[in-house]
């Protein structure tokens, strides 16, 4: 469908289509369900900004699964968010290792001597915990704020591999894509999956494949066909791409460049891609058992990608008018719903 390029207009108009009305007899849960998985000690802004965009856009239920340090602090940013400190760091499982030696910590079959301790810890102790809420939940976001720490990264790569058997759209971001860059078998040949690099990120995971040429658009093509993912560069020029389908938004954002965009941009992209992947797949609203044309996986990802972009950057310009430099990602925020009313409620 995207093989040609389309108008902003036509694309809006095909976004729309996926987008659920209000309607009173739908309940809670339907119109989004989306975990995002981030947060360390260092970075509890990054999951935050991505959780609250989802749910301020209109998401129905908002997890965070993070490490557990960053939980009262992401807790104590919004109360409606719910905030689960399942994840641990390389520090605490040493810590647990003293505690276990002082004969502090009994009842436990995990041996602190024992050479694969944290991998037995991680899907012993703390997969459990993040397996239920993915049991819940239609959509996920993987990497905001999560950091880089070993034991972190660890888990994140037992998280894909539990997202890639329950065949839950993902959408990987900054550390995430440290990990695609470091282990390109994480991510590559999960079609579900949407891969959101920055210039620093996509050169990492170009050199990783060891993909380079002077065009890039042919350069992002031979990533998705080497990764089997759909792409969204941002840039000035936003370009999302999957094989051969092409779709581009030169919307105007904001001058003024903060921290946290890229994270809000995701937690935008999960609740449309949630409202595409569920409520217009299982046709829950009369129009969307009628809607044409129908839409394919690869086609509601990018749609919603395309969605995701065009409110980021109306809402940053928004933002930046009213701010100038002193515009933060909490003021784009403040704009979300009225971009929305603008582009998608006309």
């Amino acid at each position: 469908m995207f093989k040609s390029l389309k108008s902003k207009k036509e694309l809006i108009k095909l976004t729309k289509q996926i987008i659920p009305p209000l309607l009173p007899q739908f309940y809670k849960g339907q119109c989004g369900r989306i975990a995002i998985i981030g947060g360390c000690e260092d970075y509890t802004g990054a999951p935050f900004f991505s959780a609250h965009a989802a749910a301020t856009l209109g998401c129905d239920l908002t997890h965070v699964v993070c490490e557990i340090s960053a939980a009262p602090v992401i807790k104590g940013y919004s109360p409606d968010l719910m905030v689960h400190p399942y994840l641990r760091g390389t520090d605490f499982l040493n810590e647990y290792k003293l505690r276990r030696r002082g004969g502090v910590e009994v009842g436990q079959s995990l041996d602190p001597n024992d050479p694969n301790f944290e991998t037995k810890f991680i899907k012993q102790e703390v997969m459990p915990k993040v397996n239920a809420i993915l049991d819940r939940i239609q959509v996920v976001v993987v990497g905001p704020g999560f950091g880089r720490d070993h034991a972190m990264l660890l888990t994140l790569q037992f998280i894909l591999e539990e997202i890639r058997a329950r065949n839950l759209p993902v959408v990987l971001d900054a550390d995430a894509l440290f990990l695609v860059a470091q282990k390109p078998e994480v991510i590559s040949g999960y079609p579900n999956a949407i891969i959101t690099p920055n210039i620093v990120e996509y050169r990492r995971i170009c050199d990783a494949l060891n993909i380079h040429d002077d065009d890039n658009l042919t350069e992002l093509r031979q990533v998705s066909d080497a990764l089997k993912v759909t792409i969204f560069q941002k840039g000035q020029k936003d370009i999302i791409i999957s094989g051969e389908n092409l779709i581009t938004n030169d919307e105007k954002g904001s001058n003024k460049r903060v921290g946290g965009q890229g994270d809000s941009l995701t937690g935008m992209i999960s609740t449309l891609l949630a409202w595409g992947m569920s409520a217009y797949k299982n046709k829950i609203w009369p129009e969307s058992k009628t809607s044409i044309p129908q839409f394919n996986d690869e086609e509601i990802r990018m749609l919603a990608c395309f969605g995701g972009s065009l409110l980021t950057k109306v809402s940053a310009r928004k933002a930046f008018a009213e701010s100038g430099r002193a515009m933060q990602t909490s003021d784009l925020h403040k704009h979300i719903a009225e971009s929305y009313r603008e582009v998608f409620d006309v």
